[in-house]
């Protein structure tokens, strides 16, 4: 299983950030070419908010562009707005903006979620349907300046199951198939700019495929659950 590691042995909606430490702050691995093909076929997956202006556009394409530059100096990369830099790297792409409000999204891999039920809401309405989250949420303000706030990039997993499909839906399973997804959360902050860029990292695997270590810490982590968490998190076909 990939990135499983540091969730913990039981289930918990606690942040649990982490320092980004030598990971690179976008990733490229051997799925480039299959990622990239995915984001164009899919359709209706950039939103914006009024919020967002041309100015936020250029400041966010130059902080990746710099990013980028420094991480992959010899990778060519050609992208001169939002939409263009979205179809340009694997992750998925999330703005914040410090006043709490999510301004803009570029996301074709969700997550058993709606990218434009989000667009326009705060920190606290994103993750109401979240089942134990509502003390953190009344700290919502704390993790909207943490986001906008961290000029060294800090990181978060979660994880979640799905059926019918592989990394999205234009990768069909049959119904029955179950598939563990992960993501690995990076947020970067642009604190003069009062905005925060949060990547998605997401990878799948199938369920049968995964280790029977991961299988044991699996069920721990199903039996730690409430009801309403289970019902949340786990899909039934």
């Amino acid at each position: 299983m990939i990135d499983w590691e540091p969730y913990g042995p039981i289930y918990s909606v606690a942040p649990g950030i982490k320092k980004i430490n030598d990971l690179p702050i976008i990733e490229f691995d051997e799925h480039q070419n299959r990622y990239l093909n995915l984001k164009k076929k899919c359709k209706e997956n950039i939103f914006f908010d009024d919020y967002y202006t041309a100015e936020t556009d250029k400041i966010i394409c130059n902080k990746l562009s710099n990013i980028l530059k420094s991480e992959y100096p010899s990778k060519a990369f050609n992208f001169n707005n939002f939409i263009e830099l979205g179809y340009a790297i694997q992750e998925d792409i999330a703005i914040f903006h410090r006043s709490n409000k999510l301004i803009a999204l570029h996301v074709s891999f969700p997550s058993v979620w709606e990218p434009k039920e989000k667009i326009g809401l705060s920190f606290a309405q994103i993750h109401q349907p979240v089942p134990g989250m509502e003390n953190f949420l009344k700290n919502e303000d704390k993790y909207v300046q943490m986001m906008v706030e961290a000029t060294t990039p800090i990181i978060r997993y979660v994880w979640g199951e799905h059926y019918g499909y592989f990394l999205c839906e234009h990768e069909p399973l049959q119904k029955n198939i179950k598939v563990m997804h992960t993501e690995r959360q990076t947020f970067i902050g642009v604190p003069e700019s009062d905005i925060g860029i949060f990547l998605i990292r997401k990878k799948v695997i199938l369920y049968k495929d995964t280790t029977t270590e991961f299988k044991i810490w699996y069920e721990k982590q199903v039996n730690s659950m409430s009801e309403d968490q289970r019902k949340y998190k786990l899909k039934e076909v």
